[in-house]
């Protein structure tokens, strides 16, 4: 049986919620950190967006170079393979800096955020996603390099030292991850990612963002017919009343670089 690369439901509404955060703090241009397989940057792009993606994944970025080659090649798309703390400015500014379920792997997590917004404008934001609820550390935990889970206070104090105002943190896809966590949880076991706990931190961060794990990240092909944003719009609206709680598996922060 073939499988397809296909979000599971979570993941659609997590999407649904981050799009809403970047309307919210506007803007034109992004630098994403860990970039992955450049399935944030490639809808940034679709949408009119210029940008630049950063990964330090030798893998990651090879798939991400063959998705986003159209955007490369018009220049409105740069790409390198290198540590964020690693990369100089040379005077690039975005409206927005975007990391998305990267700063759980990196030790110092305020620097990692006043990191990114050196490369934002005046008056841009910066907007994370990182594994929610610290009661909730399990087995994908062990296996993709993270270091912590982050409760909304925690990602409140972390954007809050990093300099950053206005800090928003939203709890995203409730109920739909918290009902699917153990489910979730059993896929990975039985895919045999449980080896990867015997690996170094460094080695698990390279391929968390490009793994293959049957019916949790690749899908029969038919499975279209059922996770798409059509049939999981009302999930999206319903994650909204949860927002505001600390529910969430996965948690997006978002705050502004002061002027």
């Amino acid at each position: 049986m073939k499988l397809v690369p296909i979000d599971p439901p979570g993941q659609w509404c997590y999407y649904e919620a981050l799009f809403e955060a970047i309307e919210k703090c506007g803007g034109t241009s992004f630098l994403e950190v860990g970039v992955g397989a450049g399935v944030l940057s490639r809808p940034l792009c679709e949408r009119g967006f210029t940008g630049m993606g950063v990964d330090f994944s030798p893998e990651a970025v090879q798939i991400a170079r063959r998705g986003m080659a159209d955007y490369l090649q018009a220049g409105r798309y740069d790409l390198l393979e290198d540590d964020i703390f690693n990369v100089r400015s040379n005077g690039r500014r975005y409206s927005l800096g975007l990391s998305m379920m990267v700063m759980e792997h990196v030790a110092d997590d305020v620097g990692f955020v006043r990191r990114i917004a050196d490369f934002v404008e005046p008056g841009g934001h910066v907007v994370v996603a990182v594994p929610g609820r610290k009661d909730r550390w399990g087995i994908e935990d062990e296996t993709v390099g993270h270091l912590r889970r982050y409760d909304r206070s925690d990602l409140e104090r972390v954007l809050a030292q990093a300099g950053l105002t206005g800090v928003t943190v939203w709890s995203v896809a409730v109920p739909t991850a918290n009902l699917l966590f153990r489910l979730g949880n059993l896929t990975v076991r039985a895919s045999g990612e449980v080896r990867k706990t015997h690996l170094p931190k460094v080695d698990q961060t390279k391929t968390s963002g490009i793994r293959e794990i049957p019916f949790k990240t690749v899908f029969p092909s038919w499975f279209k017919l059922l996770l798409n944003r059509k049939t999981l719009y009302p999930l999206f609206i319903l994650q909204r009343v949860f927002y505001g709680t600390n529910l969430g598996l996965t948690m997006i922060a978002f705050g502004r670089k002061p002027a």
